[in-house]
């Protein structure tokens, strides 16, 4: 159970990264770590997540607790965007 996020574009605005794997417990954490790193440098962040296939309760706490105006899902799995 892991979760691989790599760095597809990194801008001056923005970032683009993609998830692939699962969303849970500490992995979340770390996304969560990985995303407010680039909203303190005042850039946008895109998750590409059309290759995940499992968010957990922490998952799901982590992507609702970032803020919407700068963090944006992208391909997101249905069960993702419910």
């Amino acid at each position: 159970m892991m979760l691989k996020i790599t760095t597809i574009q990194d801008s001056r605005s923005d970032v683009l990264i993609k998830l692939e794997g699962k969303i849970t417990g500490q992995w979340a954490v770390l996304l969560e770590e990985e995303c407010r790193s680039y909203l303190l440098q005042e850039k946008s962040v895109h998750l590409d997540c059309s290759q995940i296939d499992f968010i957990d309760a922490r998952g799901v706490e982590v992507l609702n607790n970032l803020p919407a105006a700068q963090v944006h899902l992208m391909s997101a799995p249905g069960f993702i965007t419910e």
